[in-house]
């Protein structure tokens, strides 16, 4: 999710909820403890799901939160996100396709524009994507401005939807010489640009299972689509979308590669083991319990023969690829997207 570092089991202590609720929830609980939103804010989107203020202020103890007070990013963290390392300047200068900014671009996270001249970019028109119940799904799709065929990556969205900032990341896909595409997993409640801030609350309310099948759905959109070779399709998601990405491995999704940036490991991590995409794990060493499931989904892995590899990069946390986010990092950032890419080079083409 646009957080992180939810649990996969019903919490015992709230037999109701559901993991998808719990996650969620737990996801604001952290983004408060790391003064990235207020205790009002965090209180508004807890009690969204709770459906309750008494109920938020009775639980959120019992999830390791104290809502007393709220803690502010120190400045030196703050200015650290937004300085650009000479290694992340040198990095960008020799990539042939768009990376993350080298310092924060800005609230509107824009790496490459709609316009840019080496990509057609743009909303897929209504209708031509459709769920496994004929609802329309939001769409966003991105290509090299050359016609012809090239291998796909479906991107899956953070907690807040189908954001400018995700049609940013489809847009530096292109660059790189694939078709890009996302879709919003909320398509049927309006998207994230008729949801706004409820739009993790509302998330919370659907299931895995609804969402990789949608996700299935863009798949064969694109299998379908000109510009794509049907053959090297790939995957990669961030947060709760890299959650997703491990769902849909475990679903049999039919992709070759995926790259899964700091996803909650799927409650089924058996399933894992059958998946045949050749898989690069994103990890963040401070999202101590995203990254403490590593070893029990390398395990996993290992048992398909595909290539896999799992990276842990020093010293950032949860989120560092999201230029949009307090928590980003210029130089892993770019590490990570450029590493990805090759990944997808060589293992979806």
């Amino acid at each position: 999710m646009g957080g992180h570092r939810g649990d996969q089991n019903i919490d015992p202590a709230h037999p109701d909820w559901t993991p998808l609720q719990l996650y969620v929830i737990q996801e604001h609980i952290e983004d408060f403890n790391d003064g990235l939103i207020s205790r009002r804010q965090m209180l508004r989107k807890v009690t969204w799901i709770t459906g309750s203020l008494a109920v938020t202020l009775a639980v959120l103890p019992t999830l390791g939160c104290s809502p007393a007070a709220t803690t502010a990013p120190s400045a030196t963290a703050a200015a650290s996100n937004r300085v650009a390392s000479p290694t992340a300047v040198a990095t960008a200068a020799a990539s042939p396709y768009a990376l993350p900014p080298a310092a924060r671009s800005g609230p509107d996270g824009v790496t490459v524009k709609a316009d840019d001249p080496r990509i057609t970019a743009g909303p897929v028109s209504p209708g031509s994507i459709k769920g496994a119940d004929g609802a329309v799904l939001i769409g966003y799709l991105a290509r090299p401005k050359a016609e012809g065929t090239y291998p796909a990556v479906l991107v899956v969205h953070e907690n807040v939807g189908l954001t400018p900032h995700i049609q940013d990341v489809v847009r530096r896909v292109a660059t790189a010489g694939f078709t890009g595409l996302s879709i919003d997993l909320l398509s049927r409640q309006g998207g994230a640009e008729k949801l706004g801030g409820t739009y993790s609350a509302e998330l919370a309310k659907t299931t895995p299972d609804a969402m990789t099948a949608d996700l299935k759905a863009a798949l064969e959109f694109l299998k379908a689509h000109a510009n794509v070779k049907a053959d090297a399709l790939a995957v990669t998601g961030f947060c709760f979308g890299g959650g997703t990405v491990w769902n849909l491995l475990v679903a049999g999704g039919d992709v070759k590669a995926a790259a899964p940036f700091y996803g909650p490991a799927p409650a089924n991590i058996a399933g894992l083991a059958t998946t045949k995409a050749a898989v690069s794990a994103v990890y963040a060493e401070l999202d101590t319990r995203i990254t403490s499931t590593a070893p029990q989904i390398e395990e996993q892995l290992k048992k398909t023969g595909r290539p896999y590899k799992t990276t842990v990069y020093p010293g950032v946390n949860h989120a560092f690829h999201n230029d949009t986010g307090e928590r980003y990092v210029a130089d892993q950032a770019q590490k990570a997207w450029q590493a990805t890419i090759e990944w997808f080079k060589q293992y979806a083409t």
